[in-house]
């Protein structure tokens, strides 16, 4: 992946809707105009970072509404969600996760919408620490239920069956991967965008919620 990032491609204007993907090596500067060497910090620093997750980017876009639209690759998985600089919620993130190669010898492809709350306990790990383990494991329970998917793909009552059991541990794990992804995007933008993310809720009888909200099936 981006290993050795270090030519900022100054005339770009990345606050203009611009992509790039992982495969260039040239990235544009967040401002616009020159660039500049705490630019040119802050996206070696950044993708330094990813490096080190062994993580791969895919596409990176900042639209005019300061909201950040990334996809990027853990392991097998596809991972897409939007982050927005000035309002870095707590509750209801959602990703949109597919599985880029087979799982078990099944012929089918599965992407899911799942919406979880944020774990803050997640900060105290170290900053490198990454897993998709119950996400896979979630995945290959998807084979096994092919008839059912291709029925029921956005019923609520099979999409909890889906995760029942496994609730805490795969939204503590996608809340690890949030983590990883706002200390990415700080790293971008020179936003601070962690801390509401860092304190734990006032209530705790408070449930906190994970739910698939679309389960879709690519035959």
């Amino acid at each position: 992946m981006l290993k050795k990032i270090e030519n900022i491609a100054a005339s770009a204007e990345f606050k203009n809707n611009t992509r790039f993907s992982g495969d260039i090596h040239a990235l544009p500067v967040i401002n616009g105009g020159k660039s500049s060497v705490s630019d040119s910090l802050s996206f070696s620093s950044a993708f330094k970072y990813l490096s080190q997750l062994k993580w791969n980017l895919k596409s990176l876009t900042r639209n005019d509404n300061d909201e950040f639209l990334l996809e990027f690759v853990i392991d097998n998985l596809t991972f897409s969600t939007k982050i927005a600089i000035h309002d870095c919620i707590s509750s209801n993130i959602n990703y949109k996760i597919s599985n880029d190669n087979s799982i078990k010898n099944s012929p089918h492809k599965y992407q899911i919408i799942i919406s979880f709350d944020f774990e803050s306990e997640v900060y105290s790990e170290t900053l490198l620490k990454s897993s998709t383990e119950y996400l896979s494991w979630l995945f290959e329970k998807f084979t096994s239920y092919d008839s059912i998917l291709l029925k029921n793909s956005n019923n609520t009552d099979v999409n909890a069956f889906f995760i029942d059991g496994a609730e805490n541990n795969l939204r503590y794990e996608l809340s690890l991967i949030h983590r990883n992804l706002i200390y990415f995007v700080e790293k971008v933008s020179g936003e601070k965008l962690s801390n509401n993310l860092k304190i734990a809720p006032a209530n705790t009888d408070q449930v906190n919620q994970i739910k698939i909200l679309q389960i879709n099936v690519k035959l």
